[in-house]
């Protein structure tokens, strides 16, 4: 079983707007995809909806790390993105599974503020 992690602060976001949660990625030093990231919705929101799809994202890679240089464009990737209902006002979260192709991954919990 994985374990869960939480989001580092709640995310906020306008009532009927998206927000996106999650940014994945796995690239090789030459930018190229290194693997599909698999995310998964575990817990879905109650007041709203998440999309997952394939996505050019831009990768944020600490300067010290070999791939940094692919942080200035897009790569292969996938983005998971919150909509709440339309006039909910309050908190809401979702909990994703995020899978990497060379195995390793995780759960993390998003809290959800809708204003």
């Amino acid at each position: 079983m994985l374990s869960v992690v939480s989001a580092q602060a709640d995310k906020a976001v306008a009532s009927g707007k998206p927000l996106i949660l999650y940014e994945g990625y796995s690239t090789n030093p030459d930018c190229s995809s290194a693997g599909n990231v698999v995310v998964r919705v575990v817990q879905s929101p109650e007041h709203g909806r998440v999309s997952i799809r394939p996505a050019g994202v831009f990768p944020r890679f600490p300067e010290a790390n070999i791939r940094s240089v692919c942080n200035r464009r897009r790569v292969p990737g996938v983005l998971a993105t919150y909509v709440s209902q339309r006039g909910y006002l309050g908190p809401d979260y979702v909990v994703l599974e995020v899978l990497f192709p060379a195995g390793s991954g995780g759960r993390i919990r998003f809290p959800i503020r809708v204003m």
